[in-house]
């Protein structure tokens, strides 16, 4: 077996697993969020995201909480609730995982720093924005997924109308953002939520998105030297 050959996602596949994953860094599990992966179709699409390893042990993880009795889901979201506080919204002070790529610039773990206005500029120019209900800066965790996909969307419609050429510029795209503005400080967030993470929960869902980082970086770049 070659060192990717697990399952190969198509590109719709894969914008909708970067945009599954920056739901749960943009707002907390709520109860009707485990209702819908206890319902046959969420099952179902926890059941095609195990089949990447990368994913599989969150996935597993949040198909446990799902099953709870229902009466369980209070206690399980409210504990949810508190380690997003703590790691996300800074209420655990120093122990927190900030998950903002200007946080890791540079020593001094501000906020509001280069990343946030090289963010800016790229969302003026894909010509899109941050949904309102979101108020936070554009170098937020949650809005770099959210980029990541628009970039693999927009592949996917190019190759659909064959234009070639801004497919490949649109890959080169996802090869340069991943390396630039989500792989240059994600491992470090990760060994924030595994340090302070009181839940196990976000510990678990960043060392997914780590490895799913990477191993999709891995076979963009195999893409890439096969076109």
């Amino acid at each position: 077996m070659g060192k990717h050959e697990t399952i190969t996602f198509s590109n719709s596949d894969r914008s909708l697993v970067y945009r599954w994953l920056a739901s749960f860094f943009t707002s907390e599990v709520k109860i009707e969020t485990l209702e819908s992966y206890s319902s046959s179709e969420g099952k179902a699409l926890l059941d095609v995201f195990a089949l990447a390893p990368e994913l599989s042990s969150f996935t597993n993880q949040l198909s446990q909480m799902a099953q709870l009795p229902k009466e369980d889901y209070q206690t399980q979201v409210l504990d949810l609730a508190t380690a997003y506080s703590r790691l996300f919204l800074g209420a655990g002070g120093s122990h927190s995982a900030p998950p903002y790529e200007s946080a890791y610039y540079n020593e001094k773990g501000t906020l509001f720093q280069k990343p946030t206005a090289d963010m800016n500029k790229l969302l003026q120019e894909l010509g899109i924005s941050i949904e309102s209900s979101l108020k936070e800066p554009a170098d937020h965790l949650g809005v770099q997924l959210n980029v990541l996909a628009e970039y693999i969307d927009r592949e996917a419609l190019a190759e659909a109308n064959g234009d070639q050429s801004s497919a490949q510029s649109l890959h080169q795209n996802q090869i340069w953002f991943l390396t630039n503005h989500l792989l240059n400080w994600v491992p470090s967030f990760c060994e924030g939520c595994k340090r302070f993470d009181p839940s196990g929960f976000y510990e678990e869902l960043a060392a997914a998105l780590n490895t799913w980082l990477s191993m999709d970086l891995a076979r963009l770049n195999e893409a890439g030297t096969t076109t």
